[in-house]
């Protein structure tokens, strides 16, 4: 049976987002060169951020996602904020048109600050022709001939344009980074970050979770554990999502970082998940030689399922892993609470199509793991 995903960059940027709980490996340290000064967007991020998104190629996600296979299959959510605003009218500035974006604009990094609310800010590699078409875009998206206001914080020029009567974009740029936000708090907590040397960049553990990045990647980031239960009462967790997108496979990987001296607390709850199993339903198994054990019978096994298919392709050598049609999940939603994101609790509905199978593996100083979501013909 072919495999088939759900592919939108509305559908990364709203359902994944949320679905890691707004929790999410490493982070691509982006640096441009303006005048005779260097910035990295790092320093920019305030250090209380709960999750980022961050992608090395807006153009390509913009133009390619939206064909992608089942697309509609989780229409229902809609872009809000500055993704309706500024990403969803981008593509008309892409570096593929005749006047379009430079490439070093299709670098995007957006902060989040609110858990459930669009409190986000987006910061873009940006000279001043950049910074032109991008409010532009926003201009032509609202149909409006704003002028914009100045005000300034801790001497630093905050640019305010009126895009309706109850709603204002922030905008300040600074060493060829620009910064854009619906909420001038946040743009004042940029400005701090800077200012006080107290950007995200300076957390220990998120520093851990640094890694080189592939091009045109997607990679979501996120100040909690992987899995709800791992993180209960730790001080400081992160974790990270890549974006492996195509028509034929979805799915997240990535790894969670936490304080050396929560390792081994984060290790006992992995291990100690009880076992549970009702066929082609859900398997939870936890231990590495408990998961090797299943997957070897399961994989041993001549007539399969697509469910058994699912547990057949996760790694024998993983510490913790579960399968769940998410139909069934559906109807017993109370029992997977400490199990699954968010996220994707408060709305099975739009997973129900799905099988996912997640596996956690213990790796030294960190905990890998993997999200696959698989269509069912």
């Amino acid at each position: 049976m072919k495999i088939r995903l759900v592919v939108k960059l509305a559908v990364t940027l709203s359902v994944i987002l949320f679905c890691i709980g707004m929790g999410f490996y490493g982070f691509a340290r982006l640096s441009v060169t303006d005048g005779h000064e260097s910035a990295d967007m790092l320093d920019f991020v305030p250090g209380d951020s709960y999750g980022l998104f961050e992608s090395d190629n807006v153009d390509y996600f913009m133009h390619e996602f939206p064909v992608m296979a089942y697309a509609s299959q989780l229409d229902t959510l809609q872009r809000t904020g500055l993704f309706d605003d500024v990403l969803n009218d981008l593509n008309r500035y892409s570096s593929t048109s005749a006047h379009g974006l430079s490439s070093r604009m299709n670098h995007l990094l957006v902060s989040f600050h609110s858990p459930g609310r669009p409190d986000m800010v987006a910061y873009f590699l940006a000279g001043k022709e950049e910074k032109k078409k991008l409010i532009e875009a926003v201009r032509k998206k609202h149909g409006v001939d704003f002028v914009p206001k100045e005000e300034t914080y801790r001497g630093e020029k905050i640019e305010i344009y009126p895009v309706s009567p109850t709603k204002y974009l922030s905008v300040y740029t600074k060493d060829g980074v620009l910064a854009m936000s619906y909420q001038k708090r946040l743009i004042e907590k940029v400005i701090d970050a800077r200012k006080n040397h107290t950007s995200l960049n300076k957390n220990v553990v998120f520093a851990s979770v640094y890694r080189p990045k592939s091009v045109r990647h997607a990679t979501i980031y996120g100040r909690t554990a992987s899995l709800p239960f791992l993180s209960d009462g730790l001080s400081d967790s992160w974790s990270d999502f890549d974006i492996h997108l195509n028509s034929e496979v979805f799915y997240l990987s990535g790894a969670m970082f936490a304080p050396d001296s929560c390792m081994q607390t984060v290790n006992r709850r992995l291990l100690g998940v009880p076992s549970f199993y009702e066929k082609d339903s859900v398997l939870v198994v936890a231990g590495q030689h408990r998961v090797d054990s299943c997957v070897s019978e399961v994989s041993a096994s001549v007539s399969r399922s697509l469910f058994d298919e699912c547990v057949a392709n996760l790694s024998h050598d993983a510490s913790y892993i579960m399968v769940a049609d998410m139909d069934w999940v559906l109807h017993h939603p109370e029992d997977f609470r400490p199990y699954l994101p968010g996220f994707v609790l408060r709305h099975p509905g739009l997973f129900r199509s799905f099988i996912l199978s997640v596996q956690v593996t213990r790796l030294e100083n960190r905990f890998s793991h993997i999200f696959v979501f698989t269509y069912k013909d």
